[in-house]
């Protein structure tokens, strides 16, 4: 890749309110800091972030940012199982922490 990592990590644009540095060993990290509603409290916010490890070796501009928008995709999609609802039932809650990747497609269907 010809441009700085930290050029292209400056250069990303997304929603009102997320921002991105490089962190981690070696700043091979894309950190995603986005100020959120909370899924668990709907009536207040909350600072999310996102992590990921940068591929190794680095793809080229256009493969990059593929990689970025499907990134994105992941957050979304862990968004989307965390404020999706049935009768107040969430089955797609996604992992956190220590639970398995937060990206996972998770189904958590219990008997009713």
């Amino acid at each position: 890749m010809t441009e700085s990592l930290a050029g292209f990590v400056a250069s990303i644009a997304y929603k009102p309110g997320w921002r991105f540095k490089l962190s981690g060993p070696g700043g091979r990290w894309l950190c995603v800091y986005a100020h959120t509603i909370n899924s668990q409290a709907q009536a207040s916010t909350r600072l999310t972030q996102h992590q990921f490890e940068l591929p190794d070796p680095l793809p080229e501009h256009r493969e990059l940012c593929r990689w970025v928008l499907d990134r994105f995709v992941d957050i979304e999609r862990h968004e989307c199982g965390e404020f999706l609802t049935f009768d107040g039932f969430a089955p797609f809650f996604p992992y956190h922490q220590d639970e398995g990747s937060p990206y996972a497609r998770v189904e958590r269907w219990e008997p009713q």
